[in-house]
């Protein structure tokens, strides 16, 4: 399996968007997908048919039993077509018997209901894994998208039966009226005609072969999603394509040759007089015997960087020894008092048992009304307040910031009549501090007229949003903000944004409309 062949993009992906990639893949391959799990299958329903021609059940039972042998040829299909070697239907049918060699019979005894099939067959088909190694295996896969995978199963599975009905349904409505009005429809219910039996189970046998490509293709993407998060193959194939790009741009140099014969003559010469050359001092006398190393080993062993001590205080629980609980006394004068008044004095030897267990029962009722009382007040603490007139003590009004975003929005600090002066700054092309007086008048009212908080830890498209969300959700104690306020505040965010950042204007027409949604939604400025 070779990842620089891999014909998707190789990034990280949700569960769920990996099983999106599987459906588009399925949908590009489905009809020989669809052949090579149809033709096994419809052999066998056909060999099963000339056996028991009386048990159509059962024939179609061994079919939908043994699904996990006739998934393996599309997944076999599916991952050569992945890495860019697709194989036909027919080379796929001919390597029937070669895909299901392996784990066969526990694919189709213990595994069989396993509802992440789709997930795990790579791991035998694909990984040729068994055993500890493939437990091993799925244990990491499936730390993450065992979930998705098991709907997966679950949809596939109603799929088939929506699918079902719905054919039968199909069926129905083509039959005309006065042949349906006829037909005893009793023995059609009781599975009474062999020959409508056997129609019904070749129609789920198209069904199952129909979304098979579906279910095999989604859950061998999950694993390649899977695999590629584990593995990092995004990040090896940016590698490889870094290093073939730096491989290209090398190229042979006209100096190299004679740098190599330099580097030649220059390695000759020092050979040729290297015998003239004092020779080093021998140091014989540093070699040290066995007896002496292992000697020097055991000292080293025995000195204090082998021998640390190192002294830990600390709190810890001292050990007790257990003691019997004696029964609370309240509990005894409880119990005395259930039986005193359950029990009839008059014939203390035959126990009114039946009174205790009522007296019990009353006292678990009274304890759940109790109970529902303390949670109904608590869930419905605020209407309860309400209606009761009561008011939170209203907390101090906050510091209101002289300067955002380096920006003065002091009330003071703006012009009796902004818009005019927007459109003066703006004929005149001083662009920026044109929309930077909106921008400015603008935070100025919210926070004086609507009571926002705004911060220097904000950003401009955070304060839109704060903006937005009082809009769908108004809070009890602050003033609320209409639609048209709240679309003025994104759309002024995002031009002043465009300009502030991004040094792009906006037209002339887009100033003139900005100031009329000004002047509406602060139809109260002066």
């Amino acid at each position: 399996m070779h990842i620089e062949n891999l014909t998707v993009r190789a990034r990280l992906r949700a569960p769920w968007e990996s099983i999106d990639l599987g459906t588009a893949l399925a949908r590009q391959y489905w009809l020989p997908l669809f052949l090579v799990w149809l033709l096994p299958a419809a052999l066998l329903l056909a060999s099963l048919a000339w056996l028991l021609p009386e048990h159509p059940g059962w024939s179609l039972f061994a079919v939908w039993w043994l699904k996990p042998v006739f998934d393996r040829l599309p997944l076999f299909m599916i991952s050569r077509a992945l890495f860019g070697a697709p194989v036909s239907a027919l080379a796929a049918l001919k390597q029937f018997f070669a895909q299901n060699r392996r784990d066969w019979l526990a694919w189709i005894t213990l595994r069989r209901l396993n509802p992440t099939r789709s997930f795990d067959m790579p791991v035998t088909v694909l990984e040729q894994s068994s055993g500890a190694v493939r437990s091993a295996r799925l244990g990491v896969l499936h730390r993450k998208h065992a979930s998705a995978a098991t709907w997966l199963t679950l949809t596939g599975i109603h799929l088939e039966g929506l699918f079902l009905i719905a054919a039968f349904i199909l069926i129905y409505l083509f039959i005309p009226e006065q042949v349906a009005a006829n037909i005893d429809w009793l023995p059609i219910l009781r599975n009474d005609t062999l020959g409508l039996e056997w129609l019904s189970n070749v129609l789920y046998l198209f069904i199952m072969a129909a979304v098979a490509p579906f279910y095999i293709v989604s859950g061998f993407c999950l694993y390649i999603g899977r695999r590629i998060e584990l593995e990092g193959w995004d990040i090896e194939i940016q590698f490889r394509d870094l290093a073939e790009r730096h491989q290209r741009k090398q190229q042979p140099r006209r100096g190299v040759a004679g740098g190599s014969g330099t580097v030649s003559l220059l390695l000759l010469f020092a050979l040729f007089f290297s015998p003239l050359a004092p020779a080093p001092e021998s140091r014989a006398d540093a070699l040290e015997t066995p007896q002496q190393a292992q000697q020097h080993i055991d000292e080293i062993l025995a000195g204090e960087d082998f021998h640390q001590i190192e002294q830990i205080n600390g709190w810890r629980l001292k050990g007790w020894e257990s003691q019997e609980q004696k029964i609370p006394e309240w509990l005894i004068q409880f119990i005395e008092w259930l039986f005193n008044r359950s029990f009839d004095t008059d014939d203390a030897s035959d126990s009114n048992w039946g009174a205790v267990i009522a007296g019990l029962i009353e006292i678990l009722l009274w304890i759940g009304v109790i109970a529902g009382l303390i949670y109904l007040g608590w869930r419905h603490h605020d209407t309860i307040l309400k209606h009761l007139r009561w008011q939170p003590r209203s907390k101090p009004k906050a510091a209101v910031p002289e300067t955002l975003f380096g920006l003065d929005i002091r009330q003071s600090s703006l012009p009796d009549d902004v818009c005019a002066e927007v459109q003066r700054l703006w004929q005149a092309g001083e662009k920026r501090a044109s929309l930077s007086l909106l921008y400015r008048a603008t935070l100025s009212h919210l926070i004086e007229d609507f009571q926002f908080q705004f911060g220097d830890h904000l950003t401009e498209s955070e304060c839109a949003r704060l903006v937005h969300r009082r809009q769908q959700e108004p809070a009890e104690h602050l003033p609320p903000v209409t639609v048209p306020l709240s679309r003025f505040v994104q759309q002024l965010t995002t031009d002043w944004q465009q300009l502030a950042y991004a040094h792009r204007n906006p037209i002339d027409a887009r100033i003139h409309a900005l100031c009329q949604k000004w002047q509406e939604v602060f139809r109260n400025d002066r």
